[in-house]
């Protein structure tokens, strides 16, 4: 891969664990960066040795990248990607694409008609972890996959000293425009492109969103729900759970349930999170899962990740590939449809109040492939237990 060259709008937050990434990819810069606010990007320039300009005409003047990362506040998304886009950038977003599904669909469109990559936050369906469900489920060891639970709950933020946290370039968690988009829409991607890139397409949404904890700061502007809950229904029939929350206490557990056992995954923020499986075996008059997971081997990250207590991810590769695939003239592994539709999944969720809502998906995601499930026995992996104790077992 020869160098990439990324230019950043929005110097907050955000944008200091895109750039520690930078510097553990040694063909990826960025050469230069706007905020609309001149105090960030002052601050960032100095911290990261970034240039900055102090207008959006500047910014666009002359600039020569493969793509633009637009790392503004949520509510600047739609107009800063369309701008990006009518310029003649290709455009990696962070989540969502826009407040509205209408916008998404507009830059959808945009982005078709340009000719031009636009892609969307997260990208942790490229993570190692991911990999490795994958090649476990094929395999078959936990059977047919019917159920699953994906829990993103992160603690009380309210009840949280939230007003010093602060990151490498002095940047404070924007905890205004987080209350004000509320848990969902920041949260609830990350496991959506698990979801989507394993199982395929959510045909529907039958969700409840609620504000349990009002009060928060958020500038005088309305405050979104803290809790979410969702139930999606998959084109292959599988049925998945997706709770998001700032309430209960921090727990990132994903759960597979299949026809013959369970498969778990301890949190997404961790691209090399451990994974396991459980097969269900009958002992004489009992019906239980193998009380001993076997553990699934999950790669090593090529680059190092940033590790906090917090999470451990890549946040530039999906820019990278978003790059790599149209120099190599390919399908991205994060394609524009597949974008759209975890977007679209997440606002319906974001945007339910009524537990009799239920939300038909108007978008597809037709160029990922969901997981083909192995009916071969002997793909399967076995424990010691399962290959000599079991049959021993099943004797008695």
């Amino acid at each position: 891969m020869s160098d990439m060259r990324f230019a950043i709008i929005g110097c907050g937050y955000v944008a200091d664990f895109y750039m520690q990434l930078v510097e553990n990819h040694p063909d990826v810069s960025v050469v230069r960066a706007f905020d609309i606010n001149p105090d960030h990007a002052a601050r960032f320039t100095a911290h990261w040795k970034v240039p900055s300009v102090t207008t959006q005409a500047a910014f666009f003047d002359g600039l020569k990248v493969d793509a633009v990362l637009n790392l503004t506040n949520p509510a600047a998304h739609f107009a800063v990607s369309r701008d990006c886009l009518e310029a003649g950038y290709p455009v990696y977003s962070e989540k969502p694409l826009a407040m509205e599904f209408a916008e998404v669909k507009a830059l959808r469109d945009l982005a078709l008609a340009k000719g031009l990559p636009l892609a969307s936050a997260p990208c942790n369906h490229l993570s190692e972890a991911v990999a490795a469900l994958r090649g476990s489920l094929e395999k078959g060891n936990v059977g047919k996959p019917l159920l699953v639970y994906a829990e993103m709950d992160d603690g009380f933020i309210a009840k949280s000293p939230y007003e010093n946290w602060i990151n490498p370039s002095g940047a404070p968690w924007p905890y205004e425009d987080e209350f004000e988009v509320g848990c969902t829409l920041e949260h609830a991607g990350y496991y959506l492109t698990w979801l989507i890139a394993l199982f395929g397409s959510v045909t529907q949404v039958h969700s409840f969103a609620a504000l349990q904890y009002p009060g928060k700061p958020t500038g005088g502007a309305p405050e979104a729900p803290d809790f979410s809950v969702a139930c999606l229904t998959f084109e292959s029939g599988l049925v998945a759970r997706l709770t998001c929350g700032v309430v209960a206490p921090r727990d990132h557990q994903f759960k597979i349930f299949g026809d013959e056992g369970l498969m778990t995954a301890d949190d997404c923020w961790f691209y090399e999170t451990p994974i396991a499986f459980q097969r269900w075996i009958r002992v004489r008059r009992r019906f239980m899962l193998m009380p001993w997971p076997t553990k699934v081997k999950v790669a090593k990250p090529v680059v190092e990740l940033p590790k906090s207590g917090a999470a451990a991810m890549d946040f530039m590769r999906g820019p990278i590939e978003m790059v790599a695939a149209r120099r190599a003239g390919r399908g991205s592994r994060l394609p524009l449809d597949f974008c759209v539709h975890f977007n679209e999944v997440s606002l319906a969720i974001h945007n339910s109040t009524s537990r009799a809502e239920t939300y038909d998906v108007k978008s597809r995601c037709t160029t990922l492939s969901p997981v083909t499930i192995s009916n071969d026995p002997g793909q399967k992996d076995l424990s010691f237990v399962e290959r000599r104790i079991l049959p021993l077992l099943g004797r008695l």
